[in-house]
């Protein structure tokens, strides 16, 4: 039913560090929910079913917004964890953008949309699989179009795939069309059966077809699968329960079963004052009638990328709540409060329910809730009973202690039939501050925040810090061990020079990496024990010695716009800084070109509008790497570029009208403005943290950002100038 007011700019996908490889094909449940007890859901007689037990089953949840810009940021397992720990939801709808917000008129960003990347959305719902097994909830894989008539080649083969992939996951729902709008139900039937055809090759798992206008059951029934169940979706300040209450009725009562996946509290363009009274009348019908649901939806009021308001937004503020810390904290809107304090009235203890009818002689003992470094739990269990765990990893019991073995869940079954749950929630990891992967090189140059340095005065500059405090920010103590010390060793030594030993470690044992000068790469190990609250530490870096990258000197090579004719002094650089390596250059390819000119060190630009991309190259020698900085150079217009078609495309997307263009390095950003102004750029881990940012305003020209302190790993960074965004993700090797 939501409708959006504008075209959001790009932003961010959360594709979650935790989640950015996330595989769901090894994931297991850390707790006991809904899918336990009920595992892959159908239809039977009007009503979603257990396929397990054939009794009928409601769901409770929430939607997340369109996986654009503004609502992938809480496309991550830690927000659904804190859902489901703290709302108590069953379900969680991922609302996948495919083209178009509307009917065809406004189209997404691409890197936002599934047309546009579908690569990146196979992943990132890997990763919320995985996310939904592990909180052992469902998921409604939702295809979140108006126009899905239009996809249809695209929608059959996404949904074969996924149905494929998930065929054996219960906890996966397969929603085949959000919202038809104009399509009549012949158009709509026909689109759910060729899609419902190919999920049915792999999956019995239940298929939610959106209705006509909407998804207003004005027509539904008679798609050619089984366990089919027809969605009605409704805004609490425009549909009233008298008016449309009655459709869903009518086609649960001809065997046709219905699942509400989206519903507000608000108008049906998300905005108004949510109805107090049109909400509570719906939840009042759902519960009456048990219809599983999912509310719209799970972001903040204010959009942080368009800055646009959502009345029917679950929390206050503009603040992105990525993390379960900032979800805790945040306040509920007037639509929120209505729907946390549904779903909380709500929330079940499906560990209790899970053994139900089995919980009770002399063996049984309550539910245990406790955390991974508990090590062992004494008085629950009896000494004269014994029990056999259904996960030995997770509980065992020997004498009446339990012994806590590792995160998830065990029924433990006594000697006498009875059954009892334990749940063992995973700890955090432990902060080892600096130790990330990094490489150093023979010219003295490190990234990672690493310096080669002569740190004991041994009169070798081959050494830098690893920790100086030895222990984790947690407190624990810290063992590191190089596996190639003919590469990199790992010593204890006093830190004696006074120019690059700080603070407490002047003059203090601090451990130390010791490069040996050969080339190569060495792994170092981390350990340390658990403490309190936090897992135990086992972590492997890679640590590389390498050769040198060569230097140009010269101070104006770098991309740029420059009028017809004119010199561009210090340019070219004949040799590399340091080392005098011979430096070569090509233009588009050849050595010499017709529209710039090499004089001396000096750029010549001729009389017609061109570009041109210069390559300086140099060989790889005894202590250096091999050289190839390109950079593009646009004399005059490039519109009017007279060589356009005879030059890579990879050089067009700069473009004199472009305020800039951006491009991701192994160690920073090259940032070109062909337009002086203010920039503003955010770097965001795959969780959805943003760890670097910078507002500052930036001459015409190539400006140089050094990343080189961030840690290796995957990244989103967003850059703006004006109206323009440009978004990229960065997968940060060193």
């Amino acid at each position: 039913m939501k409708k959006i007011s504008s075209l959001l700019l790009a932003g961010l996908i959360a594709c979650g560090a935790s989640n950015a490889f996330a595989s769901a094909a090894t994931a297991k449940p850390m707790r006991v929910g809904p899918v336990q007890n009920y595992g892959a859901l159908g239809t039977a007689s009007g009503k979603v079913i257990s396929l397990e037990t054939k009794k009928p089953v409601m769901l409770r949840g929430m939607s997340l917004y369109w996986s654009d810009a503004t609502g992938s940021q809480y496309y991550n397992g830690e927000v659904m964890s804190w859902a489901a720990e703290n709302l108590g939801i069953d379900v969680i709808r991922f609302a996948m953008g495919i083209k178009y917000y509307d009917q065809g008129s406004k189209e997404m960003d691409p890197k936002y949309s599934y047309i546009g990347s579908p690569d990146s959305y196979i992943a990132l719902l890997d990763a919320m699989v995985e996310a939904a097994i592990k909180n052992d909830i469902y998921i409604i894989i939702d295809w979140h179009s108006h126009v899905a008539n239009q996809e249809q080649t695209q929608a059959a083969a996404f949904f074969k795939q996924v149905a494929e992939k998930y065929k054996d996951v219960p906890n996966v729902i397969f929603e085949v069309w959000n919202e038809p709008v104009n399509q009549g139900w012949s158009t709509i039937q026909s689109y759910a059966n060729t899609v419902s055809a190919g999920i049915r090759q792999y999956s019995q798992n239940l298929i939610l077809v959106g209705t006509p206008n909407w998804s207003q059951m004005t027509q539904y029934g008679g798609v050619n699968a089984t366990n089919v169940a027809y969605v009605l979706h409704f805004y609490a300040g425009t549909h009233s329960v008298g008016s449309y209450a009655g459709k869903a009725e009518a086609a649960m009562n001809s065997g046709n079963a219905v699942f509400i996946s989206e519903w507000g509290t608000t108008n049906a363009d998300g905005n108004g004052t949510p109805s107090e009274s049109g909400t509570s009348s719906w939840i009042n019908w759902m519960e009456q009638h048990q219809v599983s649901n999912c509310n719209w939806s799970l972001r903040q009021f204010t959009g942080s990328i368009d800055g646009a308001s959502e009345q029917s937004a679950m929390f206050n503020g503009d603040k992105v709540l990525y993390n379960k810390q900032l979800l805790s904290e945040a306040t509920y809107t007037a639509s929120g409060t209505l729907v946390k304090n549904y779903l909380t009235k709500y929330k079940r203890s499906w560990a209790d329910s899970l053994v139900a009818g089995k919980n009770s002689g002399g063996c049984a003992f309550k539910v245990v809730q406790t955390t991974e470094t508990a090590g062992s739990i004494t008085g629950k269990a009896s000494g004269s009973c014994t029990y056999t765990s259904s996960n030995d990893a997770v509980a065992t019991v020997s004498g009446g202690n339990i012994a806590i073995n590792g995160a998830g869940f065990a029924v433990l079954t006594g000697n006498d039939g009875s059954q009892s749950v334990v749940v063992v929630a995973e700890n955090p990891k432990q902060t080892l501050a600096g130790f990330v992967n990094f490489t150093c090189r023979m010219d003295g140059t490190c990234n990672g925040g690493k310096t080669i340095r002569d740190l004991t005065k041994n009169g070798q500059d081959n050494e830098t810090v690893v920790s100086t405090t030895g222990k984790t920010v947690e407190g624990a103590t810290v063992s590191f061990k190089s596996l190639n010390p003919s590469i990199v060793a790992i010593k204890q030594a006093k830190c004696a020079n006074s120019s690059f030993c700080y603070g407490n470690a002047l003059n203090s044992t601090v451990n130390m990496y010791e490069f040996s000068k050969t080339l190569g790469e060495a792994k170092v190990v981390a350990t340390a024990p658990a403490v309190s609250g936090f897992q135990p530490v086992n972590d492997t870096i890679t640590v590389a010695y390498a050769k040198g990258l060569p230097r140009i000197s010269a101070k104006n090579y770098k991309s740029q716009t420059i009028p017809l004719g004119t010199t561009v002094a210090n340019f070219f650089s004949d040799v590399t800084a340091k080392d005098n390596i011979v430096i070569t250059y090509t233009f588009n390819g050849e050595a010499t070109s017709q529209y710039v000119t090499k004089v001396g060190d000096a750029l010549v630009a001729g009389n017609q509008n061109a570009i041109i991309q210069i390559v300086a190259t140099t060989e790889e020698t005894a202590t250096y790497e091999a050289m190839n900085i390109p950079v593009t150079i646009i004399v005059g217009d490039s519109a009017l570029a007279v060589n356009k078609e005879e030059i890579p495309q990879a050089i067009l997307p700069l473009h004199a009208f472009v305020p800039f263009r951006a491009e991701l390095q192994e160690t920073g950003l090259l940032l070109h403005v062909t337009k002086a102004g203010l920039v503003e750029w955010g770097i965001y881990n795959a969780a959805g943290k943003q760890v670097l940012s910078n507002k500052s305003t930036y001459s015409e020209g190539t400006h140089w950002v050094n990343l080189e302190t961030l840690p290796a790993g995957t990244y989103i960074m967003n850059v703006r100038q004006g109206s323009t965004s440009n978004s990229f993700r960065w997968n940060k090797i060193w």
